[in-house]
């Protein structure tokens, strides 16, 4: 499967409902995202700048962010094993194995030298990422990898997706994409509006010219 084709299964898999879940108010992501083409997704901005009446909220594309990464035959031998597999109770000494079924689990340990580096949670940090990942950063053969989950309920304690293994390409740091970067200061979004680099929208998605954002902004302050 096309890297952009697993990113796309993970963003409109069914995450299901959970108890501490409230998208029956408000909506889940999977939900949302099901009406949508890959295509639709492949159209969408890679970030844009949504101006409403609190000011400035940056909103960068898993889709796109994701798409900093590609995938091996490893990765597709992992996949493979880890959907809707029987056993999730996956486990390693050093933690932060999340959605990860102890077959694909075992397949990794028993075929590479593999250890995981980090866990991570978006939620837990500034992050601008239109959907919560979670998942770990993993070293096969010395070779950087991802384990990702992407959240696709609506309360970030339950719903997110099987885990899936990516290769790292270029990026091997804290950041999966160089470019779309995590998070971005106001004084850096500004910049970045005013020089055109980035759309900005209303709370209906109407694109805003700079001349319209510093009339917003001031309305808001």
């Amino acid at each position: 499967m096309k890297t952009n084709e697993l990113i796309y299964s993970m963003l409109v898999e069914n995450t299901g409902s959970h108890m501490c879940d409230s998208g029956g108010a408000y909506g889940r992501h999977h939900e949302r995202n099901a009406s949508k083409t890959i295509e639709d997704f492949e159209k969408e901005p890679e970030e844009e700048i949504i101006v409403g009446k609190y000011g400035l909220e940056r909103n960068v594309s898993v889709y796109h962010y994701l798409n900093g990464l590609t995938t091996d035959n490893i990765c597709d031998k992992f996949n493979e094993l880890n959907t809707n597999p029987d056993d999730w109770e996956a486990d390693d000494e050093d933690g932060y194995l999340y959605g990860v079924s102890r077959e694909a689990w075992d397949y990794l340990k028993c075929s590479f030298d593999v250890e995981i580096e980090r866990g991570f949670n978006t939620y837990n940090g500034d992050s601008d990422l239109s959907q919560t990942l979670q998942g770990s950063l993993l070293t096969i053969n010395d070779e950087y990898y991802y384990l990702i989950q992407i959240h696709g309920g609506c309360d970030v304690r339950g719903g997110y997706t099987d885990a899936k293994l990516f290769a790292c390409d270029t990026y091997s740091d804290d950041r999966i994409h160089e470019y779309l970067q995590e998070y971005k200061y106001e004084d850096e979004i500004l910049e970045d509006l005013q020089e055109g680099y980035i759309n900005a929208v209303d709370d209906d998605g109407k694109g805003l010219t700079w001349k319209q954002v510093e009339q917003t902004l001031e309305l808001t302050n």
